[in-house]
């Protein structure tokens, strides 16, 4: 079974556009680091999903004993990168650029929000990117117009 580890935006991202579930139906077995389960509760956009978040701190780990500081990014995303390389997890769902840039010199497979979901449609779990993508939008979730196109124009639909 594929592992896969989870930073906080994309499960933000998730949470906001109601496609919480998409997570579980394309990786079963996925955790989160406890850096990331803290910045989630404390987040007052996402307090409402209490389902949600029931579901998540039974994901969390702690990570204390092997935590050190990587430059340039924050602890959750520290963290995420170093549960997914102590667990060998085969993939590591990360928005962030640094962090992303960070975790592929360490040898982790990244992919983010919008590859996900565009993984998600390629699997018929969604049938359509556009309106998902406006709604991130909408829920000011910040994503490159290049790459919302890109995935779009692959997916045989309208450019935004």
């Amino acid at each position: 079974m594929t592992l896969l580890v989870s930073d906080t935006g994309p499960i933000i991202s998730l949470l906001l556009v109601d496609l919480f579930d998409i997570i579980e139906k394309l990786f079963p077995d996925y955790l989160i680091p406890d850096a990331v389960w803290k910045e989630l509760t404390n987040h007052n956009e996402i307090l409402p999903f209490k389902r949600e978040l029931s579901i998540l701190s039974q994901k969390s780990r702690i990570i204390n004993d092997y935590y050190f500081p990587i430059s340039g990014i924050d602890k959750g995303e520290t963290e995420t990168i170093i549960l997914c390389k102590n667990l060998n997890a085969d993939i590591l769902l990360i928005d962030d650029k640094k962090a992303r840039q960070k975790a592929e010199l360490l040898g982790i497979k990244c992919i983010g929000t919008l590859g996900l979901l565009y993984f998600a449609k390629q699997k018929m779990i969604i049938h359509e990117l556009r309106p998902i993508f406006m709604k991130l939008i909408e829920n000011k979730r910040y994503y490159s117009k290049k790459y919302i196109n890109m995935f779009l124009t692959k997916s045989e639909e309208f450019p935004i």
